[in-house]
């Protein structure tokens, strides 16, 4: 409906679709003022839009949002033909590889260099770094503890709420850190273990994919990735290079020191053959 009424809309009613077309998994979750924020307009326009749609008002529209989200998210593709930049037609390597590297633009710009570099500090200084990730963000959980590790940051990565795992918890304190890692509104054992690390006073780290996601305000700083895909599944492109990247800026602090320590680890186990 807003796609086909699209050209007869005014300038603010096609921010409000814009918004509304782009981020549909977003929408069932923001009140009329914060779409308004982010089309740039007011609330009562919001409301008005939704009621000029046939809408009663914007909660209306806010369930329509929800259930075609719903219904339609495995076969309707998160990144927008309009927004790709290149043609539908072009086979499924080239549009799915094309599609990552547009992921990794947009995690460049969602993040500030001063923030990103904090964080890098942040892991750099801790004690040690416990990383918790929960289905699709264990994948990433896990390559943050394999770069950490060789890096001579002790790291574990932590994927399900055993009570091993609840042990590790409790043992963080002022001087650790936490990395949480979540994507849309994030695991809830991820949040959890944000919360009960911020209250034992280690550092906690969050890297997730939007604002709105309950993780989001859960760390002392935020980092954001964009997981977006034309595909069935989230892309996870955008948060593992990003990972890569923080582990980059650590090594570059004293290129010596972190060369040593690869070094040591690799000519061990070269030495033992574990790496036959």
């Amino acid at each position: 409906m807003l796609r086909e009424g699209f050209d007869s809309f005014s300038r603010s009613q096609k921010a409000i679709a814009r918004y509304i077309i782009d981020h549909l998994e977003e929408v069932g979750y923001l009140s009329a003022e914060e779409l308004g924020r982010k089309g740039s307009t007011s609330s009562s326009t919001v409301v008005r839009f939704a009621q000029s749609l046939g809408f009663a008002g914007y909660p209306e529209l806010q369930r329509a949002a929800r259930d075609e989200y719903r219904l339609g998210a495995t076969a309707r593709p998160v990144v927008h033909d309009d927004q790709l930049g290149f043609s539908i037609e072009e086979d499924v390597l080239t549009r799915s590889l094309k599609t990552d590297a547009l992921s990794l633009e947009e995690t460049i710009s969602k993040n500030t260099l001063e923030r990103f570099n904090r964080a890098a500090h942040l892991l750099a200084e801790a004690k040690q770094v416990l990383v918790v990730g929960m289905h699709e963000a264990a994948v990433v959980a896990q390559h943050a503890s394999y770069v950490f590790e060789l890096l001579g940051i002790p790291c574990l990565a932590v994927s399900d709420s055993t009570e091993s795992n609840v042990a590790r918890l409790s043992r963080l304190g002022k001087g650790d850190l936490l990395l949480a890692i979540g994507f849309r509104r994030a695991h809830s054992v991820t949040i959890s273990f944000a919360d009960k690390a911020q209250e034992q006073g280690a550092t906690v780290v969050v890297i997730t994919d939007n604002s709105l996601s309950e993780l989001a305000d859960k760390g002392d700083l935020t980092l954001y990735a964009d997981i977006d895909s034309t595909f069935f599944a989230h892309s996870l492109v955008g948060p593992i290079s990003l990972v890569s990247a923080l582990a980059a800026a650590i090594y570059s602090m004293d290129r010596d020191l972190y060369d040593s320590r690869v070094r040591a680890v690799r000519d061990r186990a070269a030495e033992s053959g574990w790496l036959r």
